[in-house]
């Protein structure tokens, strides 16, 4: 009897001991817990205050930098073209002072006549529809050049039959 209630009171000790074990781990696992919590909440804190501005800032300037490296590159086409004898105040997108380039580097003159009557066939479609006055007199005044009379949008039929005619209807690629 008495090594059974040995046995039992051992258990119990052995038990008791687990428990308090378990509770500093426990206790321990807590404070860790805490502790880490409270180092998240911080970190969400400081997200919240200075992330958000941060990627503002950093955002803006991304952005910034693609408005000044075109203009700085279309400034630059620009200058070329112009040294080259091109009349650049006719192109004023950049893709479209590029493709200008790309067929005056061809060296063929007939490159450089279909990349400038593609240009112009493309903007006289939306000039037409939406432009300014000053615009469609740009657009009129270059397609009288080539003998066609641009003065509605149902005029621009003409411009499509010279375009498709002298070009066969190729798909413009800028």
């Amino acid at each position: 009897s008495s090594s059974s209630s040995f046995s039992s009171s051992s258990s119990c000790l052995f038990a008791l001991k687990r428990r308090r074990t378990n509770h500093r781990n426990l206790a321990s696992t807590k404070v860790q817990a805490t502790s880490f919590m409270e180092i998240a909440q911080l970190g969400l804190d400081l997200d919240r205050n200075t992330v958000g501005p941060a990627v503002f800032a950093i955002a803006t300037l991304g952005v910034s930098w693609v408005f000044y490296d075109g203009s700085m590159q279309m400034k630059q086409l620009k200058e070329e073209l112009d040294s080259r004898g091109v009349d650049s105040s006719l192109f004023n997108k950049l893709y479209e002072l590029k493709y200008i380039k790309r067929a005056l580097d061809s060296g063929d003159q007939s490159a450089y006549d279909e990349a400038e009557e593609r240009i112009q066939w493309q903007r006289s479609k939306i000039v037409v529809a939406t432009g300014s006055i000053t615009e469609v007199q740009k657009i009129k005044k270059f397609w009288q050049t080539k003998g066609i009379e641009v003065k509605t949008l149902a005029d621009l039929d003409k411009v499509e039959e010279y375009m498709v005619e002298k070009y066969g209807g190729k798909a413009i690629k800028f």
